[in-house]
């Protein structure tokens, strides 16, 4: 049986998989370094999953965070440009059914950006933006699958 947070991670990336941008460049966890090929590109990492409360007949609500980080390298000055173009793409994917098609899962929640991270390599220019989700979810207290 799988945990309700590991079917919430593989419905987030079946979504933000395929992107315009980042076409089918989106990864899990990754952390070996990427080809040029392979840019841009989208991590999803798995954050704190925290208890919210105890409802009665044995069930739970509970806040899944997943962080979701894009990663570009042009040529370009605007770099950031970039990136809040697959902010946007992003939010327009997991907004568009903010259950994720998961009958358990409440509600989505765009939590925030954090600042760019840029750097220069001779013309070339790399832009890291690491963007928070959090999926309320509701699961019984005993059995965290269903």
């Amino acid at each position: 049986m799988t945990h309700r947070a590991e079917s919430i991670i593989v419905a987030v990336l079946d979504k933000v998989d395929n992107l315009t941008t980042t076409t089918t460049h989106a990864y899990r966890g990754r952390v070996r370094p990427l080809q040029e090929s392979e840019l841009p590109a989208l991590f999803v990492y798995l954050g704190p999953d925290d208890k919210l409360l105890d409802l009665s007949q044995g069930q739970q609500d509970w806040r899944l965070t997943l962080y979701l980080e894009a990663v570009v390298k042009t040529a370009s000055a605007q770099v950031d440009t970039t990136l809040n173009l697959i902010r946007s793409e992003i939010t327009v994917a997991l907004m568009a059914d903010h259950t994720q098609g998961l009958a358990y899962v409440l509600d989505t929640i765009e939590a925030g950006a954090d600042a760019p991270e840029l750097s220069g390599d001779g013309d070339q220019r790399t832009g890291v933006m690491r963007l928070t989700w959090q999926f309320h979810y509701r699961r019984s207290r005993s059995d965290p699958a269903a």
